[in-house]
């Protein structure tokens, strides 16, 4: 087992390089990070270089280690994280600054993040809040996210797609994933499938300006709301798809 403890002075940049394994990223004290590995790889290090704290287990691997291992990250709220693994299930449990992870395999989950960057080709991921940027790549695994504002990138081949609640300017992509938008009030989102259905969520006192093309898919729009004066807000769709549905419905 390896323990170590920092002092940092500014933002901590925390670098974690692991073939397979867990990383789990808590709450620490300010000004402090500590590090705990659980490994059984004589080459894993863990060192500080200024305010940046690498965890890896070979040196001269640039991205992806070899070897299985738990590590934890205890860290002040604010912080930048940076993961690369082949197959890991990464936890992020505070609020962080910046999020970035890549890899093959493995779930992850975030909590809280100004800037959200995933790739990943068969990880479930699970995100609470991202308050200015989200972008997602991924092959086979599903998208859950509670809030978001600022924009959004998404690219999926299989994976679905579940937004609870999205302020962000969106654009999201699948091959035959569904996606699920429960509560839409940005500006603009446009959304393009081969087969997933696209099912949008709109709230009371919205417009919307619809650009839709739908080979075999059908359109259903909820019925025209009653109202008087201008409305609250005006949401941009842009929809295309080849073969699944686009449902239109009241928040």
């Amino acid at each position: 087992m390896i323990q170590e403890t920092f002092s940092i002075d500014g933002t901590p940049e925390i670098e974690v390089r692991i073939q397979s394994g867990r990383v789990d990223v808590t709450r620490g004290a300010p000004g402090t990070v500590k590090v705990t590995v659980e490994t059984q790889d004589a080459d894993f290090y863990v060192e500080q270089r200024g305010n940046t704290i690498v965890a890896s287990s070979e040196k001269n691997t640039p991205w992806l280690s070899r070897g299985s291992s738990f590590v934890a990250i205890e860290t002040p709220e604010g912080s930048n994280v940076y993961v690369g693994a082949a197959s890991a299930r990464v936890d992020c449990e505070l609020p962080l600054n910046r999020v970035e992870v890549k890899t093959a395999s493995g779930d992850i989950e975030i909590d809280t993040a100004e800037t959200v960057v995933v790739k990943s080709a068969s990880g479930d991921v699970k995100v609470g809040s991202v308050n200015k940027t989200l972008r997602l790549t991924s092959a086979s695994g599903s998208l859950l996210i509670d809030r978001c504002r600022g924009s959004v990138n998404i690219s999926t081949a299989s994976g679905d797609v579940h937004i609870e609640d999205s302020e962000a300017a969106m654009n999201v992509n699948t091959v035959s994933g569904d996606i699920d938008i429960s509560r839409l009030t940005g500006k603009t989102a446009a959304f393009k499938s081969m087969s997933g259905s696209i099912t949008v969520g709109i709230p009371r006192g919205s417009d919307v300006d619809l650009d839709v093309n739908l080979l075999s898919g059908r359109l259903n729009l909820p019925e025209p709301e009653p109202r008087e004066g201008a409305p609250e807000r005006v949401i941009s769709i842009r929809a295309k798809s080849v073969s699944g549905d686009l449902m239109i419905s009241r928040a």
